[in-house]
């Protein structure tokens, strides 16, 4: 199947930096009048499917490579678009999967130069530095045809208990529900968090689209952002006042 450019560049959208930023935003600072909280939840979430958080762009791109060949396959899987290190587009019996990957900006070289023979401090991440060189997974964006969202989170809660948080918009259809399946007591945390999107169609609430993110990641990206936006300011004040 070959992707016309509209469809391509609709994907390649929700990749866009700013845009997981505010997913990221939304996650820690939903407006707590329109919260719903859950005290507890069952299990944690360390990956989606086959794929863990963490994995590299290279490791998932082969293994559905391989089992889009594979003769014996009963599932139909396409992978339809990439961008390298970045993300990967698959087509899976009918439903998209979108798999982002992050790497560190090459800004942050200049306040975090990579260092031989130091740990990555994310045990996830194998033979890696604290500057990551390697996209690695730390979200999956899945969208399928419209669903009354009462029924997906039927599904959700059957896997995953009640949701954890739950925003509804002013019109009273719109809004977000998320799932935090994290386990905190480990260091640094485990898990993930699975946010379901709802809209308006004929003046009721569906959903097209759920969003995975890694608990663990997610701190990471938000602390990069911050050094990368720092060292933005210390370039452009050092050019301005030589």
């Amino acid at each position: 199947m070959i992707l016309s450019k509209k469809q391509v560049l609709f994907f390649e959208t929700l990749t866009d930096r700013n845009h997981m930023k505010k997913y990221l935003v939304f996650l820690l600072f939903l407006v707590p009048g329109l919260l719903s909280a859950q005290t507890e939840m069952p299990n944690s979430l360390d990956g989606f499917a086959e794929a863990s958080w963490g994995m590299t762009f290279e490791s998932i791109r082969e293994k559905f490579l391989s089992m889009a060949t594979n003769p014996e396959s009963k599932e139909k899987i396409e992978l339809l678009n990439e961008k390298k290190e970045e993300s990967l587009l698959i087509k899976r019996n009918g439903i998209f999967y979108l798999y982002r990957f992050y790497k560190t900006p090459e800004l942050l070289k200049e306040v975090r130069p990579k260092r031989e023979g130091t740990a990555e401090t994310d045990p996830s991440i194998d033979g890696q530095t604290e500057f990551r060189e390697n996209g690695i997974l730390f979200s999956v964006g899945v969208t399928f045809n419209l669903v009354p969202t009462d029924k997906i989170k039927e599904k959700m809660e059957k896997k995953y208990g009640k949701p954890r948080k739950e925003s509804i918009g002013d019109d009273k259809v719109s809004g977000a529900a998320i799932w935090e399946l994290v386990e905190r007591r480990e260091n640094p945390p485990r898990g993930g968090f699975a946010v379901v999107w709802r809209e308006g169609y004929k003046k009721a609430p569906y959903t097209r689209r759920i969003d995975y993110f890694s608990a663990n990641l997610k701190e990471v990206i938000a602390k990069d952002y911050v050094d990368f936006f720092s060292v933005q300011e210390t370039k452009t004040l050092r050019d301005l006042i030589p």
